[in-house]
């Protein structure tokens, strides 16, 4: 039998990422609800395992990414998951991550990062001067995001 990592590895090296089919693997609860304006995703504790939703009413890549952050929290938080954990944009005095830490969130943004855009393949992909646009393409994120990828592998200049 695999492991959660295993699995999750098996799917992270062919963009883009089929999040559906990796939460199915996973044996994860996965939906698409609008949610208020300022509210992205959350994670909770259900009587079979886990469900993360995400805010239907934004853009695919969003979903995509917020998905790939509450990934992470299950990956790496669930044992300090009580009743869930709700992720809201913008205002941190709104978003008091409990029961996380703003650490345990940046490590959520920095593995949906890596999930997303898989450092070894986009450094490959990366060398065969592929545009911008055709980089986020590829891995369906959004411009925006591949543009602070390929910044923190130092692949690209501020």
């Amino acid at each position: 039998m695999m492991s959660e990592m295993e699995i999750v590895r098996k799917y992270m090296y062919q963009p883009p990422l089929e999040i559906d089919k990796l939460f199915a693997d996973l044996d994860i609860g996965y939906k698409k609800v609008p949610m208020k304006s300022h509210e992205s995703g959350r994670i909770e504790k259900t009587p079979g395992g886990f469900l993360i939703t995400v805010n239907s009413s934004e853009g695919e890549q969003r979903q995509r990414f917020t998905a790939a952050h509450e990934l992470a929290h299950y990956l790496l938080h669930r044992d300090m998951l009580n009743n869930g954990h709700l992720d809201r944009l913008f205002d941190d005095s709104e978003n008091p991550s409990d029961p996380f830490t703003p650490a345990h969130e940046v490590q959520a943004n920095r593995f949906a990062a890596e999930l997303l855009m898989p450092e070894l393949l986009l450094k490959h992909k990366h060398e065969e001067n592929i545009s911008l646009k055709d980089l986020a393409k590829t891995f369906n994120v959004s411009k925006a995001a591949m543009k602070v990828r390929l910044r923190s592998l130092g692949l690209v200049e501020e």
